[in-house]
C-alpha cells in the first residue's frame, strides 16, 4: 500500500501498460499523472513530460515517465486507427468524402452564380421591356393627339 496525504494507492513496482482512455493517462499507482517540464540542464532542458502525481511527495512513488511527445505520437497513431477502423467498417474513404464534399460545395457556388446571372438578365430583359412599352405608348398618345 502507498499511503499519502492524497489517499491510500496500489503501486506497481513491474512495469505494465497503463491505462489509457486515449488522452488521459495514468501512472502505475492508478492515478492520472501529472505533466510536468523537466529542470534539468542536458538535453532535455525545459522538455514536458508525465509523471507520476507522487514524484515530488518525500513518499515512494511508482517512478512513471512518459515524454510528452511520445503521448501525442501514440494519440495520433491512435487517432489514424481509428479513422481507418470506420474507414474499413464502412467502407468509405475519409479523404475522398472530404474532396468530394469540397467539390461538390464548389459545384453549388458556380451554380448559384450562374442562377444570380440569370435572374439579373431576367430583371434587366424586364426592365427594358418597360421602356419599350413606356415609349410606344407615349409614341401612339403622341401620334393621337396629331
Amino acid at each position: 500500500m502507498h499511503k499519502t496525504w492524497r489517499g491510500i494507492f496500489m503501486c506497481c513496482s513491474k512495469l505494465r501498460e497503463c491505462d489509457r482512455d486515449g488522452i488521459a493517462s495514468k501512472c502505475f499507482c492508478d492515478v492520472y499523472d501529472i505533466l510536468y517540464k523537466s529542470r534539468i540542464s542536458t538535453n532535455n532542458h525545459n522538455q514536458m513530460f508525465f509523471g507520476c502525481p507522487f514524484f515530488k511527495v518525500k513518499e515512494q512513488y511508482c517512478q512513471y515517465f512518459v515524454w510528452l511527445d511520445e503521448h501525442l505520437k501514440k494519440i495520433r497513431a491512435m487517432k489514424s486507427q481509428a479513422l481507418g477502423a470506420i474507414n474499413d467498417a464502412e467502407g468509405i474513404d475519409v479523404e475522398d468524402q472530404l474532396l468530394r464534399s469540397q467539390k461538390l460545395e464548389k459545384e453549388m457556388e458556380e451554380l448559384e452564380r450562374k442562377l444570380l446571372c440569370i435572374e439579373k438578365k431576367k430583371y434587366m430583359s424586364l426592365r427594358h421591356i418597360i421602356v419599350i412599352s413606356v415609349i410606344v405608348v407615349i409614341i401612339v398618345v403622341c401620334f393621337l393627339k396629331g
